[in-house]
């Protein structure tokens, strides 16, 4: 049964959100984290930014009992989520609880965190690697894949960045995860260079929205 909703999350689905990030994403989360799990919280505090930050790209698809099969954030304007990271209080926040205790990790992780943004931010400034939007993250529950979830969040995000006139999309890739590459190029993606953090290599890819 492939029934499901596409449609833009709530404040209040962050936490589902956070969860099925860590469960798709525990071995770059165990990376970051020190090879430890962090307490839910530190996950839901970096979705709440995420999500506050441009709340229209933030993307569901739900089952018909309500439960999150998948999501996909799709800003069109990253600026926007730094500025909410410095006038929302949420760096004060994160601060706060990473000193007493709260999010469950000591002091190399957040070097390592801070180091790859770093990273990531030279590669998105580089020429002929820019872009008006980005596919921030997408993940999709294990028990339902293969219903082509991913692809219709996807396009979903096409028109939000068709509505907001973007002419150029990037995301980022393992280059070992295939299942997800072919569903990036089946959506038009294509490859446009290599970028590199603690983990190793990124593929970036691109789109040109018509």
């Amino acid at each position: 049964m492939n029934k499901y909703l596409i449609m833009r999350a709530r404040l209040t689905d962050v936490s589902d959100i956070a969860r099925l990030f860590t469960e798709s994403f525990m071995d770059s989360v165990l990376h970051h984290c020190g090879g430890r799990l962090p307490n839910p919280q530190a996950m839901q505090d970096v979705f709440t930014l995420v999500y506050q930050a441009e709340p229209a790209a933030a993307l569901l698809a739900k089952g018909q009992a309500g439960q999150v099969l998948g999501y996909c954030f799709a800003p069109v304007g990253l600026s926007q989520l730094w500025w909410q990271a410095l006038t929302g209080g949420h760096l004060i926040k994160w601060a706060w609880r990473w000193l007493t205790g709260q999010y469950g990790f000591g002091l190399s992780p957040v070097k390592i965190i801070v180091l790859n943004k770093l990273a990531f931010l030279r590669s998105a400034t580089t020429p002929g690697k820019t872009a008006n939007a980005r596919i921030l993250s997408i993940a999709v529950a294990p028990a339902a894949r293969g219903r082509g979830i991913a692809s219709a969040l996807m396009a979903e995000a096409d028109k939000y960045f068709k509505d907001n006139k973007v002419q150029r999309v990037r995301l980022e890739v393992r280059p070992d995860n295939q299942s997800a590459i072919r569903v990036y190029e089946k959506s038009g993606y294509y490859p446009g260079g290599t970028t590199n953090d603690s983990q190793g290599p990124w593929l970036i890819m691109f789109k040109e929205i018509s």
